[in-house]
């Protein structure tokens, strides 16, 4: 079972970012997962999928793309997931070259974690419908494996509709797709990606869907998920016996408002490394 470490709420303190990075690869993590939004209005109907909360923008939300170049730059080993890349607030063309260009720096080491995205009045604050999210985020995938794979690519979609239209360079390999969301669709797109990035979901949930995204994709998808138990033996048997490949673990708590120091946190990672990464 890999352990992946949450880079949820955190600030851009660079110095504090290339540490954890460099720590998580000394102490034997797979890599590092961060958390995606933009920016976020006060007034909000939308609730998280899991949580059932909104979201509150005066929390910390650190930028993906630049977080993880600046983890590539300082580690060797060390791999990264965006946790969920929200693809509904944005274009194809900007997201293939920022995550054809990351996968490139990193030398093979980013994963693209992506999801349409529940937050709605993100979506429309960012200039898009959120109720095409789904049909759009079909669509940005074709888009971007077509950009990844192609010189020139022309594609005639419901939204998107153009012809001979490049990026360059384009990656030497582009980086794994992994598809965030619960329903059946959402179950589906992983099966025809690389695999699936599930939340804080029941050891029940998760039989039902992980069944379904083995049925779909022949059992070679991947799996990764947050857990959602104290963790134990029993549990990561459980998990590892349903396919999950990775957790993505918080060696701290990512909402309290006071900061732990920094030396704080590298403990919190040494001791659950100690215990559970050996």
């Amino acid at each position: 079972m890999d352990f992946w470490l949450a880079w949820f709420a955190e600030t851009n303190r660079g110095e504090e970012v290339k540490a954890i990075a460099v720590a998580a690869e000394e102490l034997g993590y797979a890599g590092v997962a961060v958390s995606d939004h933009v920016a976020l209005p006060r007034a909000q109907e939308s609730l998280h999928p899991t949580r059932g909360i909104p979201y509150d923008p005066l929390n910390n939300y650190p930028e993906p793309i630049t977080t993880l170049a600046t983890m590539a730059a300082v580690t060797e080993r060390l791999r990264f997931i965006t946790y969920a890349y929200v693809m509904g607030m944005r274009d194809p063309f900007s997201v293939a070259k920022q995550a054809a260009a990351l996968a490139d720096l990193s030398g093979g080491r980013f994963s693209l974690g992506i999801t349409p995205g529940w937050l709605r009045e993100e979506i429309a604050l960012l200039g898009h419908d959120p109720r095409t999210r789904g049909g759009r985020f079909e669509e940005a995938l074709e888009v971007m494996h077509g950009l990844w794979r192609e010189d020139l690519l022309s594609y005639q979609g419901k939204f998107y509709d153009f012809e001979q239209v490049g990026i360059s360079p384009r990656p030497e390999v582009p980086p794994d797709i992994l598809v965030g969301g619960h329903s059946r669709i959402s179950i589906e797109r992983a099966a025809r990606h690389n695999g699936w990035i599930g939340m804080n979901h029941s050891l029940e949930f998760l039989r039902e869907k992980l069944g379904e995204l083995d049925s779909l994709s022949s059992g070679s998808a991947r799996k990764l998920v947050i857990p959602n138990e104290e963790l134990s033996d029993a549990y990561l048997d459980t998990l590892s016996a349903l396919g999950v490949e990775g957790i993505v673990v918080m060696a701290w708590n990512p909402e309290q408002r006071e900061r732990e120091p920094l030396d704080s946190r590298i403990s919190a990672m040494s001791a659950l490394a100690r215990r559970w990464i050996g």
